[in-house]
């Protein structure tokens, strides 16, 4: 695969590369910045970025490659479907988990926090013989509807890939659209196969933790004076071996002559509730408090901008860092008052499978 050259190439030569297919493209790209990419500083505006990749952490500036290099090349994304295999549960960790979702439950019933999104790492070794790019690939057949990504930025240890279906902000063709995700339920049958999303069940406490986020996003309408914005769902979607509830946002910019939004609902939304809770700063307090582990470029947000006068960013979710010969696997999920701790260990299982099914067989 020559793509496979240039990205090792690439790295080789300390340049910072991402590779990436847009959900339910034919089509990936692969983007060199041969200056090892650039962090941005305070103030930085999306308007005012050149066409690129960016990459932002959890917390923190996000870091810009500058297409020096971009070319495009197919990715088969119609394989057939990849059996779900329960992963292997590690005891110490699911304990300590459990132990975090009880505390968040506990916070929750005290106030003044109403919903705080909890991760956590599992860590395990590659397979002999892996591939980045031949990964790419098997995710992109996987996950047609997902965006996929791999990325390597010399000043971040490893590569990070992701197979994440939540836009976070996207601007084309003079439509601004973002969307409210959440809510999870198993997409696979008793045989390990796809389940239609007509058959989804949803709880009180699903469909509230869905709620948040969508709140949230009128909330951040509402702080720049936005009225005239579409709304549609919530409706349940699959994502390969994952349902989720979502709700479409759509803003007509160019009807509005109201360039600037995508720039200022990045700022208003990241980090989304869906990644961190309500309200934020109090959500934020606590994971900070309570996770053991370095979010670093999980949950923050990636992809290509001011490419074809069009900008696509998505959540980092349905993620893995790649040191070496080691994967580590970032998952999380929504607590509430409601949560059940061993339902959301469980919720962490099934979404760090989306990538392991394809990573460690």
């Amino acid at each position: 695969m020559k793509q496979g050259i240039a990205w090792e190439d690439g790295i080789a030569q300390g340049a910072a590369v991402a590779a990436w297919r847009l959900p339910h493209a034919s089509d990936a790209f692969l983007l060199q910045d041969f200056s090892g990419g650039s962090l941005l500083s305070e103030g930085w505006n999306l308007s005012d970025v050149s066409a690129g990749f960016l990459a932002a952490p959890f917390i923190g500036l996000p870091y810009f490659l500058q297409a020096d290099s971009l070319t495009s090349f197919p990715l088969n994304s119609a394989g057939q479907a990849t059996p779900f295999v329960t992963p292997v549960e590690n005891t110490s960790k699911k304990t300590e988990f459990l132990g975090w979702v009880s505390e968040a439950i506990q916070a929750i019933k005290r106030g003044p926090l109403q919903k705080v999104v909890l991760s956590r790492i599992d860590e395990q070794e590659l397979p002999d013989g892996f591939s980045v790019m031949s990964a790419l690939e098997e995710l992109a057949s996987a996950y047609p509807a997902a965006f996929v990504c791999a990325l390597s930025i010399p000043a971040l240890p490893g590569v990070w890939m992701c197979a994440t279906p939540e836009i976070l902000v996207e601007q084309k063709e003079g439509i601004f659209r973002t969307i409210s995700l959440a809510g999870t339920q198993s997409g696979v049958d008793g045989e390990g196969f796809a389940l239609p999303p007509s058959q989804a069940r949803w709880s009180q406490k699903e469909i509230e933790e869905q709620a948040f986020v969508s709140r949230y996003i009128i909330d951040c309408f509402k702080k720049i004076r936005l009225r005239e914005y579409s709304e549609l769902g919530p409706k349940t979607i699959s994502t390969g071996n994952l349902l989720h509830l979502k709700t479409e946002y759509l803003v007509d910019t160019q009807a509005m002559d109201f360039p600037q939004l995508p720039g200022l609902m990045l700022g208003l939304l990241h980090p989304t509730s869906a990644v961190c809770g309500t309200p934020k700063q109090e959500a934020i307090d606590f994971i900070l408090a309570t996770e053991k582990h370095e979010r670093s470029m999980y949950s923050g947000y990636l992809g290509p901008v001011n490419l074809d006068n069009a900008t696509h960013l998505f959540v980092n979710l349905r993620t893995v860092e790649i040191k070496g010969n080691r994967a580590i696997f970032y998952a999380g999920c929504g607590i509430t008052e409601d949560s059940d701790p061993e339902k959301e260990w469980q919720e962490t299982q099934m979404k760090c499978q989306t990538l392991q099914r394809i990573l460690m067989k």
